[in-house]
This record gives C-alpha cells, sequence and structure tokens, in this order.
C-alpha cells in the first residue's frame, strides 16, 4: 500500500533536515574555537604557514607541471623569496631604522607640538582643552607606576615571551609551510579519499572555491599592500615629510587589513607635518594619501583582485572590531577571509540543498567578477566591500577542477 504524504510535508522535511545541519555545523564551529582557544599560541605560525602556501604553491605548480620536481621548485621558491627580502633589507632597513631613531630623539618636541596645535584648534572653535604635555605625561605615568621593580621584572618577562612567539613564529612557519609543500598533491588526494564518494566532487568544488578566494585574497592583499606602501613613501618624501619612509610603510603593512592602512598613513602624515612643518604641507600630506587611495581603488586592486566575493561594508567593518576584540591583530588579519569563507560555505548549502541549484550556479552567485574600470566608490554604492579575489592557483590545487565541474545530481 502506497503511503501518501500530506500537502507540505515535503517543505516541513526540507526545513527540519536544514534545521538539524546547520545546528550540527554551528556546534562544528564552536568545537573548532574550543579547541583553537587551547592552542591559541600556535595560531600566528598556523597563520603564517597558510599565507606562505598560499602564496608560493601557484609557482610550485606550474613548475612541476613543467617537470621541475616539487621539492626543487620549493626550494627555488624559498631561495627566490629570501634574496626578494634580503635585497629590500639591505636598501630600505637603514633608511627605516635611521628614521626611527630620528624619530625616537624627537617625539617629546612633536608630541608637544601636536598638543598645542590641538589645543589652538579646539580654542579657535570655542573649546577649552587642556591637554597634558610630555614632560607633564612622563610624570602622571612615573607616579602611577607603583612599584618599580615588579614593574620592571614583567616587563622583562612579556618581552622574553614576545621574543620567543616571534623566535617560534619565524622558525616554525616556513619550516612547515615547506614539507607540506613537498606532498601537498599527495596528501590532498589522501584526503579526498577519506570522504565519501557520493560528496567527494562535491566537496572538492567546495574546497577550490574556498582556496581561489582565500589564496587570491592573500596574494592579491600583499601586492596591493606593497604597492601602497611604495607610492605612499614616494609622495611624502617628494613633499619633504619627516620619517616619509617609516609612515609610508606603515600604511603599507596595515593597508593588509581593509579600511586601515589608508587611514593610519594619512593621518600620521598629517600630524607629523603639523608638527614639524606648517598647515601647507599638512594639507599636500593629506593629498598625498588621497590619491594613493583613489590610485588603489581605480587602477590596482580591480586589475590585482579580478573576482570577488562581495561582502557589504557594514558587516566588513563589524567583522574587523570582533576580529580584533577576539584575535587582536591576527584576528583583524583574519576577519575578512573567514567572512568570505563562512559566506561561500553557507551560500553554497542554502542555494544547493534549499534552492536546489547546481554548484555552478551556486558559485556564481557567490563569486562575482567585476572589470578593471570598476572603483571603490561603484561597489559601495552598489553594496559591495571589499573583495575577496578568485585566481589561477590555489592551495587546494588544480586538480580537484575536473571534478568540480560535475554537477549534483
Amino acid at each position: 500500500m502506497t503511503q501518501r504524504r500530506l500537502p507540505g510535508s515535503e517543505g516541513i522535511r526540507r526545513f527540519g533536515s536544514t534545521a538539524w545541519n546547520l545546528l550540527g555545523g554551528l556546534l562544528l564551529i564552536g568545537a573548532i574555537l574550543w579547541i583553537l582557544s587551547k592552542v591559541a599560541f600556535l595560531l600566528p605560525a598556523v597563520v603564517l604557514a597558510l599565507a606562505i602556501i598560499y602564496i608560493l604553491n601557484p609557482v610550485v605548480t606550474r613548475l612541476h607541471a613543467r617537470g621541475v620536481a616539487r621539492w626543487i621548485g620549493s626550494c627555488l621558491s624559498y631561495l627566490a623569496v629570501i634574496g626578494v627580502f634580503t635585497l629590500i633589507g639591505f636598501l630600505i632597513i637603514p633608511s627605516i631604522a635611521e628614521q626611527g631613531r630620528d624619530l625616537a630623539d624627537n617625539f617629546p618636541t612633536i608630541y608637544d607640538e601636536l598638543v598645542a596645535d590641538l589645543e589652538s584648534f579646539a580654542d579657535n572653535i570655542g573649546f577649552d582643552v587642556d591637554l597634558p604635555g610630555y614632560d607633564e605625561l612622563r610624570e602622571d605615568i612615573s607616579d602611577n607606576q607603583g612599584n618599580f621593580f615588579e614593574d620592571r621584572l614583567e616587563q622583562i618577562t612579556d618581552f622574553t615571551l614576545g621574543v620567543l612567539e616571534t623566535a617560534l613564529l619565524v622558525i616554525l612557519a616556513p619550516v612547515v609551510a615547506f614539507y607540506v609543500l613537498l606532498d601537498l598533491p599527495t596528501q590532498r588526494e589522501h584526503a579526498r579519499h577519506l570522504i565519501p564518494e557520493r560528496y567527494r566532487a562535491e566537496l572538492a568544488h567546495l574546497m577550490r572555491q574556498l582556496g581561489l578566494a582565500v589564496g587570491g585574497f592573500l596574494r592579491g592583499q600583499l601586492f596591493v599592500a606593497i604597492i601602497v606602501g611604495v607610492l605612499t613613501s614616494f609622495g611624502f618624501w617628494l613633499i619633504d615629510l619627516p620619517f616619509w619612509l617609516l609612515i609610508g610603510m606603515i600604511a603599507g603593512f596595515l593597508n593588509i587589513i581593509p579600511f586601515v592602512g589608508p587611514w593610519v598613513g594619512g593621518f600620521l602624515g598629517v600630524a607629523i607635518a603639523l608638527a614639524t612643518r606648517d598647515l601647507q604641507v599638512a594639507v599636500w600630506a593629506g593629498l598625498v594619501a588621497l590619491i594613493v587611495q583613489q590610485i588603489d581603488n581605480h587602477f590596482v586592486s580591480p586589475t590585482v583582485l579580478r573576482a570577488t566575493v562581495r561582502l557589504h561594508p557594514a558587516a566588513i567593518i563589524l567583522g574587523l572590531v570582533a576580529g580584533g576584540y577576539l584575535g587582536g591583530f591576527w584576528g583583524l588579519l583574519l576577519a575578512v577571509p573567514l567572512m568570505a569563507s563562512f559566506k561561500i560555505i553557507a551560500g553554497h548549502y542554502w542555494r544547493t540543498r534549499v534552492l536546489g541549484e547546481s554548484w555552478e550556479e551556486a558559485s556564481e552567485a557567490l563569486i562575482s567578477e567585476h572589470s578593471t574600470g570598476e572603483t571603490l566608490i561603484s561597489r559601495l554604492r552598489r553594496g559591495d566591500g571589499p573583495v575577496i579575489a578568485e585566481d589561477d592557483g590555489d592551495a587546494g590545487g588544480e586538480d580537484a577542477g575536473a571534478e568540480s565541474e560535475d554537477r549534483r545530481d
């Protein structure tokens, strides 16, 4: 006897299945976060190792496709990166160190000049502001130090721990990344066979999307940060701004984090100009920061970051705040890639399971191309935020691409 289903029962069943799967996913995310909290001291090394893998794997893979063994390609890639960083170090580290010493020597004068300018500006707009000078601030800090020797001991302990963590990060991450790069295709194949066959093609497709998005973002943002740092330094050098290289490198480094680098670079440039030069140079410094940002928005980022996972600017800002609160600098650095990855996974599940779309339709709805002439303003008007780029190579590998073309039954 055939059992008849009540009208609407299929929708209720699908909703119940979706709800339980979402609950299981949230529990899995909670378990992962709990485990990460227990090994948080390894997080910087893991993040740096993943970044190295995502950046170098396309190079190693292309060399392997041309007949170069992966271990040779990995060694060549490492040697190239070390050579580039060594050359950069010889060229700019002496200048940065000299400017850093000058900034430390002149900091009391710069601070007092900024305080005087702020008090004068507040007085001109009708506010009475009394800010402490450098000597007063130093005395207040000294009076509130408490026990001098205990505080010095605590500072020495914190500094020692910081040095050890940095050494672990610098040594462990490249070593782990190198060994993963050596046999990444073999590891990928072993992981693929651990997945049930009915889900194997779909998960390969999804992991490829994640690898392309995250890998493209890391490579693209690194390249964009270098360009922004060089342009900002050059612009500040043209207007004869003190500490031009130091401020430009800070702006470029922080440009890895969306919305942060240009604002910090512009603020530091204007502040140094007001303290050491005059209002005209401060205006020029702000103009330099604005021009560099527009060059980035109009030409650099749209060219480097070609395919995007669109995230709303409000979601980006909230994610950065939450990431900074939970994980400090590393939380800020990982906020945007994690949000984009979550959107890809959740969007893929919802569109394929609830809406019944194919894998390709789900991907097209989540990852979209934009032209090289598109600006940040036009993306903001359309409701898009910073981009997560899709590139030609990824840590997920090219082998998964063949299976990713299969459609869900």
